[in-house]
């Protein structure tokens, strides 16, 4: 599911917009951030789907290749273990994703086929031979050959590629924070756990408020924050500031003025990794810098103030 990074990223793409296009209302800004969130959480389920489904081809395939007239050993001796692999059950069985993707439609939007040839591919690998051979996987290999299956095999596939696009049309925007959500599923997937991941999809009010809180709080106070960030900066050719620097610098400012639940450290860290991510090679180690010490400042002047637990400053 998206964490609150990713929920800052839609926000920063979004003042940025705000940024290019003063015309633009915030409420109009807001509707189309929102609704860009929601079309990020479906295409990381409808890829959580493309990988149980694909992995479940191999019955399909045992099946086909058992029924040949004359069937060869390795045909007599295949194994569906790929499709009964916990992580695999757990969506399917236990988070009713099936059920989630047929709800929304997106079952429709591929051809059977492409399962077929995802698999193939994947059954040529030595990967799979090796968990195909074991009889007794660890959860770690369960992991590790769906981690396979989705890095190396879907993700690198134009059919795969050719497919999202035709589904959603805007889904390079988020490419990287997709990629990153899925394989961070499937590294801690553990199939005693409560269904939660469909749940959670479905009741995005606690991550859409905090995006709207934190897009309309950035864009109706940067008056203030241009002023606090502006005087750490006289030492500093203005035009030389990445324009991204600055918007990632007024974002954790607004959190620390405007959070008080979020603690300090989270937010320069969070902001720091974002500036490495996307502004300029040397971005993070400014933003880090300038942040550090207008945070100083701010609590000198007593204008930080945390509540709730973790987030009590020293």
């Amino acid at each position: 599911m998206l964490s609150r990074r990713a929920i800052r990223v839609k926000v920063m793409q979004t003042v940025y917009a705000h940024e290019q296009d003063r015309e633009k209302t915030v409420e109009r800004l807001e509707k189309a951030m929102l609704e860009n969130i929601n079309n990020s959480v479906r295409c990381f389920l409808y890829q959580l789907y493309l990988l149980c489904k694909t992995a479940e081809y191999v019955v399909t395939d045992v099946q086909i290749r058992s029924s040949k007239f004359i069937p060869s050993e390795e045909d007599r001796n295949l194994s569906v273990s790929l499709f009964h692999n916990p992580v695999i059950q757990h969506l399917v069985v236990t988070e009713n994703l099936y059920q989630e993707i047929h709800r929304e439609k997106l079952d429709l939007r591929i051809d059977a086929d492409n399962f077929r040839h995802f698999f193939q591919k994947l059954r040529k690998s030595d990967e799979y031979q090796s968990y195909h051979r074991n009889e007794n996987p660890l959860l770690t290999d369960d992991r590790e050959i769906l981690a396979f299956l989705y890095k190396n095999i879907l993700t690198t596939d134009e059919l795969f590629e050719q497919n999202l696009e035709d589904v959603f049309p805007a889904w390079q925007d988020d490419r990287e924070l997709i990629f990153h959500a899925v394989m961070n599923y499937i590294s801690h997937a553990a199939p005693n756990r409560e269904p939660h991941v469909v749940r959670e999809a479905r009741d995005l009010k606690e991550l859409k408020h905090f995006a709207a809180e934190l897009l309309r709080k950035t864009i109706y106070n940067e008056p203030d924050t241009e002023v606090i960030i502006s005087s750490f900066l006289q030492h500093w050719d203005r035009e030389r500031v990445a324009m991204m620097d600055m918007l990632l610098m007024k974002m954790a400012v607004t959190e620390w003025l405007y959070f008080p639940e979020i603690p300090t450290k989270v937010t320069i860290n969070e902001y720091i990794e974002l500036a490495k991510l996307y502004s300029t090679p040397k971005s993070g180690e400014f933003v880090n810098g300038i942040l550090d010490a207008i945070l100083k400042k701010l609590k000198e002047e007593d204008r930080i103030q945390k509540m709730g637990r973790g987030t009590k400053e020293n």
